[in-house]
């Protein structure tokens, strides 16, 4: 009979389209500028640490006193607390500068890559501890 294997062709089709938005969760070249870094010095509003995947929103002042909202994307709280970060790390009004890929679309949002606090301590993100990585002050240095 013809009619069984073209049943399970059909099968496999529909399994292998119906999971297909699955491989799209993770697009970060799609959502983010990944050929440009920008740096942001900003003051804490909100620290998210939940799964899956845990931000940072924040406001950034400009030299004509306008306040931008922004939020960076991280990763999730395991492989963040492989960083050195944890839930207590951060707290509304702390002070930081933030290096990530911002977002595609102009708004004013960005793929976190690593962050400095106050007390100079820069933290690196997506489990790049002990690369030695560094903030500068100029994007792509």
């Amino acid at each position: 009979m013809k009619v069984k294997p073209l049943a399970y062709l059909l099968l496999v089709a529909s399994l292998a389209l119906a999971g297909a938005p699955l491989f799209a969760h993770h697009g970060t070249g799609v959502a983010y500028d990944t050929e440009k870094i920008v740096n942001l010095k900003g003051t804490v509003t909100e620290w998210i640490w939940a799964n899956p995947h845990c931000g940072i929103l924040f406001d950034v002042t400009d030299d004509k006193g306008n306040v931008e909202h922004w939020g960076a994307e991280l990763g999730n709280p395991h492989a963040l607390s492989m960083s050195g970060l944890s839930k207590d790390i951060l707290k509304p009004g702390d002070k930081i500068t933030i290096s990530g890929h911002p977002a595609k679309s102009g708004a004013p949002r960005i793929e976190l890559q690593q962050f400095t606090m106050a007390d100079g301590r820069t933290l690196p993100e997506r489990g790049h501890k002990g690369n030695g990585a560094t903030l500068t002050d100029e994007p792509g240095q």
